[in-house]
């Protein structure tokens, strides 16, 4: 009766096995990625590569000597012109299918970059905020900490913690074989996407999350100061309150989907796999790719 009672419990396990490995929702991939993706990547690459380019040139020849804000929208453009000269290589990813042929490496270093342009533009717009702020709501006590220099550090200091906080990417973004193709990982396999999720919250929140607060504090305090400003050119005062309101619409038009897709999709490909999730999962995965 025991050995029964085992070969029983062995063989319900077995089914349990099984079942977990069967039910795992594989996403369907459609002409959208095929065709939408690499038409839109073209359009971002044709229009980033002039506009940062000519961004470039006006501040390398034109725009000397460089202020403060200079060296923050420089820094900013060039992240940008990093990231659209790697757009080839995903632009003929899925004209090929989604798959990969240049490689492991590039992969990772794709990726890698992507995600340094991401977050090193969010901490240049939450510099070039703050720096707006000290000089509207505090003109004379941040006379001393606007000067270029200060800048200089303060952006080699962005570069620094964004490239550390990013380096983990060229771990978890790799190359790996999928109904017969060669995928380059935008996020991370299946077996290490519980770590990779913990990681990606982290990131949302201290790349995206508190910058955009501060982005907020800082914008809305302008805001306050000229409401309260006794300026005779009201025209002017109503125009610079539109401005920091597309501004921060912008940012968050932006951003926001992003993040917050790119962590949906990654719970619901580590908690949302029961059979009748998977078109769900399909959607959320469109909603991400299209962010």
């Amino acid at each position: 009766m025991t050995a029964e009672f085992s070969n029983l419990t062995s063989l319900m396990n077995n089914m349990s096995e099984f079942s977990n490995h069967t039910v795992r929702c594989s996403l369907t991939k459609t002409g959208f990625q095929f065709y939408y993706l690499p038409i839109v990547y073209i359009i971002v690459f044709i229009a980033g590569f002039i506009g940062n380019s000519l961004a470039i040139w006006m501040f390398v020849c034109h725009m000397r000597p460089w202020s403060s804000i200079s060296v923050y929208m420089f820094n900013l453009a060039l992240a940008d012109f990093c990231y659209v000269l790697s757009l080839p290589f995903l632009i003929f990813y899925y004209f090929n299918k989604t798959d990969w042929i240049f490689g492991d490496v590039l992969c990772r270093l794709q990726r890698f970059i992507f995600h340094v342009n991401l977050y090193g533009s969010i901490l240049f717009l939450t510099c070039i905020s703050v720096h707006r702020y000290s000089g509207v709501v505090h003109p004379l006590k941040s006379l001393g900490r606007l000067k270029k220099k200060n800048a200089v550090r303060t952006v080699a200091f962005v570069w620094f913690i964004v490239v550390v906080g990013i380096s983990p990417i060229l771990y978890y973004s790799r190359t790996g074989p999928k109904k017969g193709l060669t995928t380059c990982y935008d996020t991370t396999t299946e077996d290490e996407l519980p770590g990779y999720f913990i990681y990606s919250m982290c990131m949302t929140v201290f790349g995206f999350c508190i910058p955009f607060i501060i982005i907020l504090s800082c914008y809305g305090g302008i805001v306050k100061a000229l409401i309260c400003n006794d300026m005779d050119n009201a025209p002017l005062r109503k125009k610079s309150i539109y401005l920091v309101i597309i501004v921060l619409t912008v940012f968050a038009v932006s951003y926001l989907p992003f993040h917050v897709m790119k962590n949906l999709n990654m719970r619901a490909r580590l908690y949302f796999q029961s059979a009748d999730m998977c078109a769900f999962n399909d959607r959320v995965y469109a909603s991400y790719q299209v962010t």
